[in-house]
C-alpha cells in the first residue's frame, strides 16, 4: 500500500493495471518448456477532481508467489495455489481507496474503493495439447478458467467461473470421481484459493475469480476477477451500509462517497491496452501498476 496526497485542487487522471496470474513453468513431464501463462491483468482509468491535500490509498497487485506454501495469496487478493509445482497464484488487483486498512482485505477499506483493475487467474500445466492458461481479468466480468484433462473423459468439469459485478466466481467442482480437495469461490475483493493439491488461484478484483479444482487426472486453472470504476456504466456499486456479512448492491455505478470518474475506460485482460511505460500490450503482464497524473492549473 502507498499513499498519494493531492498537491493541488485539480483534476487527476488515475490509471490502474491489475496483476497477471502466475505462469506455470512446467509441462506434464516436469520439463522447462511449454510455459503456460497466467491470465493477464485488466486496465482501468478515469478523470476525477481531488481537493488540495486529499489522500488516496493505493493498493498495487502482486503477480505470482512462486513456490508458495499452500494457499498463500498474492498481495491484494490473488487466490493461493495448491501445494505442488504446477498450480500458480492468482494476480492481485490494483485499486485506489478512500480509507486505509490494516490489511489489504479490511472490509471498511475494501468498500471504499473507487476504481479497481482486476487480476488474472493462475495458470495450470500443459498436457495432451491442452493449454491451462489462467482466465484473464475483467472488464465487468472475469474470464472463466480452463480444465486440463489427462484421460479420455472430456467433460468440462472443474472449470472455475469468472467474477461478476455482484458475486465472486465459483471454484472448480471437484465432485466428479475421486475428490482431492475443494476449490474456493471468489469473494468481495479476493480470488478463491485453488484446491489443496493442484488447483490454481483466482484473480483478485472488485469481486475475485474462483479457484481451480482437482479430481482424478483433471485439474483447473483460476478464473479472472472483475473490475470497477465509480461512474462506469454497467458497474454495480455497493451501499455504504454494507457489512462483510451483508453486502448490499445499489444497482447503479456511482460510489456512495460521491467520488465519480469522468471519461472512464475499462479494458479486460484479453484486449489491447496502454502499457505503463508507453506503447500497448494485450492484457497486462507481471505485477500491477498505478499512475496518477495531472496538469497544474494556469496562474
Amino acid at each position: 500500500m502507498q499513499t498519494f496526497t493531492a498537491p493541488l485542487a485539480t483534476n487527476y487522471k488515475i490509471e490502474c493495471w491489475g496483476a497477471q496470474g502466475g505462469n506455470s513453468p512446467h509441462d506434464s513431464n516436469n520439463q522447462y518448456f511449454n510455459v503456460v501463462y497466467g491470465g493477464k491483468g485488466g486496465y482501468c482509468s478515469g478523470m476525477i477532481f481531488l481537493p488540495n491535500s486529499f489522500i488516496l490509498y493505493l493498493y498495487v497487485g502482486q503477480s505470482d508467489v512462486y513456490q508458495a506454501p499452500i494457499f498463500e495469496r498474492s498481495f491484494n487478493g490473488g487466490g493461493g495455489p495448491g501445494k505442488w509445482d504446477y498450480p500458480r497464484t492468482g494476480g492481485g488487483a490494483t485499486d485506489a481507496r478512500l480509507v486505509e486498512g490494516n490489511t489489504w482485505n479490511d472490509f471498511n477499506s475494501l468498500k471504499s474503493r473507487i476504481i479497481v483493475a482486476a487480476g488474472g487467474g493462475g495458470a495450470q500445466h500443459f498436457i495432451n495439447g491442452i493449454n491451462g492458461e489462467g482466465g484473464y481479468a475483467g472488464g465487468l466480468l472475469g474470464q472463466n478458467g480452463f480444465c486440463v484433462i489427462n484421460h479420455s473423459d472430456t467433460t468440462p468439469y472443474l472449470v472455475a467461473t469468472g467474477a461478476t459485478q455482484t458475486s465472486g466466481g465459483t471454484g472448480g467442482d471437484g465432485s466428479h470421481g475421486v475428490v482431492y480437495g475443494i476449490a474456493e469461490n471468489g469473494f468481495f475483493g479476493g480470488g478463491g484459493n485453488g484446491d489443496g493439491t493442484y488447483g490454481s488461484g483466482g484473480g483478485g478484483g472488485y469481486y475475485g475469480g474462483g479457484g481451480g479444482g482437482h479430481c482424478q487426472d483433471a485439474v483447473g486453472s483460476g478464473s479472472g476477477g472483475s473490475s470497477f470504476i465509480s461512474g462506469y456504466s454497467g458497474c454495480d456499486a455497493i451501499s455504504e451500509s454494507s457489512t462483510e456479512d451483508n453486502i448490499i448492491h445499489t444497482g447503479q455505478p456511482n460510489h456512495y462517497s460521491g467520488k465519480v470518474f469522468s471519461n472512464p475506460v475499462m479494458i479486460d485482460g484479453g484486449s489491447t491496452m496502454p502499457k505503463p511505460k508507453g506503447g500497448t500490450e494485450t492484457g497486462h503482464t507481471g505485477n500491477g501498476f498505478c499512475i496518477i497524473s495531472w496538469i497544474s492549473p494556469s496562474l
